[in-house]
């Protein structure tokens, strides 16, 4: 378990797997929550500057999600995501990976016993091209104290 005291500035991780887009899957998922026709068809998605099918900014925030889970910890809840900026299109048949530093850790000032912990993260393609960027703030129990 990865408590607020295992946790340093400077700290860096990254996806060691690769998510792969599919085109059933972004379907799928855009028909649900953002059902543009550039996300849900692939003939209007090809008329467009991307060229081919890209999902949405929410599907790729929930891939980015998904693969910052991988070692268990004593996170509580999330605290906010600041500064998102989508930069590239995630499109059909890239294969995307995490990588995020942490930039802040403080003790909160109004609950005993939890840490605050501040990541920039990087959803990043297989070309290297960043697709989303942001700041993740998370609650995170301190290790407890043996009596």
């Amino acid at each position: 378990m990865l408590y607020f005291e295992d946790i340093q500035v400077g700290d860096s991780q990254a996806s060691t797997e690769e998510y792969e887009l599919t085109a059933d899957e972004i379907i799928d998922f855009c028909t649900q929550w953002d059902p543009q026709p550039f996300h849900v068809d692939e003939e209007v998605a090809a008329a467009t500057s991307v060229g081919k099918l890209f999902t949405s900014a929410l599907h790729s925030m929930a891939v980015a999600m998904r693969m910052g889970v991988k070692e268990p910890s004593a996170t509580v809840m999330g605290l906010g995501w600041d500064e998102v900026r989508f930069e590239t299109p995630a499109c059909v048949g890239d294969r995307l990976r995490l990588r995020g530093e942490i930039i802040e850790t403080r003790l909160s000032k109004s609950q005993a016993g939890l840490g605050i912990v501040r990541t920039q993260l990087y959803l990043t393609n297989q070309r290297g091209d960043t697709v989303i960027r942001f700041k993740a703030a998370a609650l995170i129990r301190q290790r407890p104290r043996e009596s």
